[in-house]
């Protein structure tokens, strides 16, 4: 669902009327995002500025600002500029991804005053640990954490903590664990589904066909080999490039 060559008025130009190369649309009829298109041989960076006019203009309209797509078709990069500063992916997110972008923007809350569940992680280290996480991801707006912890120390109980509390504070929908082996993979899920039975877990090692758990297991290898072949319902790709909210890599 989308419209080319988007027209908008209010461009500071001489015909005060501008052309979004794209607009991706949401089942409401809302733009969910815009998509500056270059040739292949100019550099994505040259529609910055054009695309976050667009974005000004189409929150002026719908009273929603959309997300920002920069691409030449080699290069494409996605700008929340509300949010996030500008950073490369490997493709434009499906209707599916940024409507959940969206939803997830609505519904969560802030991550200032978390209540740890001590039954998961009850160590002072492992409680200053996801506060700093936390911390990182709500007041310094960072899109990535490293955690360093001793052998025995209780990585996975933090980790299974954290992603408690991005769960219940509506952060994350989909989950992905990814470690170098099989064994760890098995041992991890096992500690989710004794610590967060809630949550749906799927080890894709053992099991080529639950794609659809919101907390999926994996060896790097497995997951570079699932990523094309797992569809959705709908016969559509479902490992898009915005499926996952949070990817933890074990032994970084």
């Amino acid at each position: 669902d989308w419209i080319n060559e988007y027209e908008l008025p209010g461009m500071p130009n001489k015909s005060e009327v501008g052309y979004a190369d794209y607009v991706l649309l949401g089942d409401d009829g809302k733009p969910l995002a815009v998509i500056e298109a270059k040739r292949t041989c100019k550099d994505v960076s040259v529609g910055r500025q054009q695309a976050k006019l667009y974005a000004d203009l189409l929150e002026q309209k719908f009273g929603r600002r959309p997300i920002i797509f920069l691409t030449n078709g080699f290069d494409t990069r996605i700008w929340d500029d509300a949010h996030y500063p500008e950073r490369k992916i490997s493709g434009i997110y499906s209707k599916r991804d940024l409507e959940k972008e969206f939803n997830k923007l609505t519904m969560r809350s802030g991550l200032a005053y978390v209540q740890i569940n001590d039954a998961i992680s009850g160590r002072y280290y492992q409680k200053e640990a996801i506060k700093a996480v936390c911390r990182a991801f709500d007041q310094e707006n960072r899109r990535k954490a490293l955690l360093v912890m001793a052998t025995g120390s209780g990585k996975t109980r933090t980790v299974i903590s954290i992603v408690d509390v991005l769960l219940r504070h509506g952060w994350v929908k989909n989950v992905l664990f990814l470690a170098d082996r099989n064994s760890l993979v098995t041992q991890a899920k096992r500690a989710f589904v004794n610590l967060l039975p809630n949550l749906s877990v799927v080890n894709l090692c053992e099991d080529k066909e639950n794609y659809n758990a919101r907390g999926v297991f994996s060896t790097y290898q497995t997951m570079m080999n699932v990523i094309d072949s797992a569809h959705d319902e709908d016969g559509k790709k479902l490992y898009t490039v915005g499926h996952f909210d949070l990817i933890i890599c074990d032994e970084a």
